[in-house]
C-alpha cells in the first residue's frame, strides 16, 4: 500500500522481526516492485528476462531465510530504506521509505533506487506500506547572461551593431542560487552568418573574448554556465552587421565548405576584380586600385569591395593565386544593395593557380549578378 503524503501509516500490533542488512551491490538491477524471495523462483521473477543474476547464496538461504527486496518503480526515486518489518497471526507488515528528488534537482540516477534486507524465514502473507519523503530542495537553478561591445567603447548591452572589421568583445556573467556552486561557464558563437568564420580569442578563461566581425549579418552569442548538481544556465546576446543604405554596390569576397575549426589565413589566396566592360576596360582589384571603378580593403582572406553607384554591368572575377582542392573551402561572392543582399554564387570546383572564377556580370543600378 502507497500512502499519500500526510496519510498515517496504519498501526499493527505485532512482534518485531530482525532483519539484516548486508553487502548491497548483487541486488542492483531488479524489477521494479516489492516482494519477498523465499525460493528460486522468486528470484527469477525478480528481475528482467534475460538478467537473472545467481542468487547470492551467501547471503541468502531459502531453507532458513527469506529475503525482502524493494526496488523503486522511477528514478526520480533519489533513496530507499526498508525501516522495520511487523509479524501478525495472519500477516508480516513491512515499511519502507522512499526520498524523492528534491524541488528543482536533476534525476542523477542511473539505476533505481533499492534496498534488500534478509530476515528468518516466515510462510506468512506480506503487506507493504511504502511513505514518500520530499528530498531537500536543491534551490533555483543558475542564471547566465551575455553582453558584448565594440572594441573601444564603454557600453556593454546584449544587443549591439558593428561593422566588418570591429573588434567585438564579449563577457559573460553567471550566478549559482541554489545549494550548488558553479563548475563550469564558457561563450560561444552560437550563429554565424554564412561565410563567417569568426571564433572567440580568449586571454583568460573562457567568461570573456574577442572575435573580428568578417561578414555582414547577426552573430548570435551564446553563454552557458553549469553547476555542481547538473544544472545548467544560458544567455544569448546578438551583434548586428548591417551593410548602409546605400546605392552603392558592395561587394564581398567570402567562404564556404569549411569547418568552423579551420584557419582562415589558411585558405586559398585569390584575387577579387572587377573589370569594365571592353577590351581595353581597367580591371580594379586590391592590387590595382582604380579609382572611380572600386575601392578594396582586405582583412586576412576576406576581401570587401565597393563599387560607385551608377547604371554600368560589370564583370565580376575572382583569380586564384595558388591551387584549390576540390573539396575544403572555396570563395563565394556576396552582393549587397541599397542595405540589402541582392546576388550570391559561390565557386566549388577544382581550380589551379593562376586560373579565373568568372563569377558573373554585375549590374550596378540594381546590385545583380547576370
Amino acid at each position: 500500500m502507497r500512502l499519500s503524503p500526510g496519510d498515517k501509516v496504519e498501526e499493527v500490533k505485532g512482534d518485531p522481526i530482525k532483519l539484516k542488512r548486508g553487502e548491497q551491490e548483487p541486488f542492483a538491477g531488479g524489477k521494479a516492485g516489492y516482494r519477498v524471495i523465499r525460493n528460486h523462483d522468486d528470484w527469477n521473477t525478480a528481475w528482467p528476462i534475460g538478467k537473472v543474476p545467481d542468487m547470492p547464496e551467501n547471503a541468502v538461504d531459502p531453507k532458513r531465510h527469506m529475503l525482502v527486496f524493494a526496488t523503486a518503480d522511477s528514478r526520480k526515486v533519489t533513496g530507499l530504506k526498508i525501516k522495520r518489518a511487523l509479524e501478525t497471526a495472519e500477516f508480516i507488515y513491512v515499511y519502507v521509505t522512499e526520498q524523492k528528488l528534491g524541488e528543482n534537482c536533476l534525476q542523477r540516477r542511473q539505476e533505481r533506487a533499492y534496498d534488500a534486507v534478509t530476515a528468518t524465514r516466515i510462510d506468512k502473507p506480506v503487506k507493504f506500506f511504502i511513505t514518500t519523503e520530499p528530498g531537500e530542495s536543491c534551490g533555483p537553478p543558475p542564471v547566465a547572461s551575455v553582453e558584448c561591445r565594440v572594441g573601444g567603447q564603454e557600453k556593454w548591452a546584449p544587443s549591439i551593431s558593428a561593422q566588418p572589421g570591429d573588434a567585438v568583445e564579449c563577457a559573460l556573467t553567471a550566478t549559482s542560487r541554489g545549494k550548488f556552486e558553479l563548475i563550469d561557464r564558457h561563450l560561444s558563437i552560437g550563429e554565424l552568418p554564412a561565410g563567417s568564420s569568426s571564433k572567440f580569442k580568449f586571454k583568460q578563461g573562457s567568461e570573456r573574448g574577442t572575435f573580428e566581425v568578417d561578414v555582414y549579418g547577426k552573430y548570435n552569442i551564446k553563454a552557458e554556465a553549469k553547476d555542481e548538481g547538473g544544472r545548467q544556465a544560458s544567455g544569448s546576446a546578438t551583434v548586428d552587421v548591417k551593410p548602409p543604405k546605400t546605392k552603392d554596390v558592395l561587394v564581398q569576397l567570402v567562404w564556404s565548405g569549411f569547418d568552423i575549426k579551420d584557419v582562415a589565413d589558411s585558405f586559398p589566396r585569390v584575387n577579387l576584380r572587377v573589370q569594365e566592360p571592353g577590351a581595353r576596360g581597367q580591371r580594379c582589384s586590391a592590387d590595382i586600385p582604380v579609382p572611380g571603378l572600386c575601392e578594396v580593403k582586405t582583412r586576412g582572406s576576406y576581401t570587401y569591395m565597393t563599387i560607385p553607384a551608377g547604371a554600368r554591368q560589370l564583370p565580376i572575377s575572382v583569380q586564384y593565386l595558388e591551387e584549390r582542392a576540390e573539396k575544403g573551402p572555396g570563395p563565394c561572392v556576396h552582393v549587397w544593395y541599397d542595405g540589402a543582399r541582392t546576388a550570391e554564387t559561390c565557386d566549388h570546383g577544382k581550380r589551379e593557380a593562376e586560373e579565373i572564377w568568372r563569377a558573373g556580370v554585375l549590374d550596378t543600378s540594381t546590385g545583380k549578378l547576370l
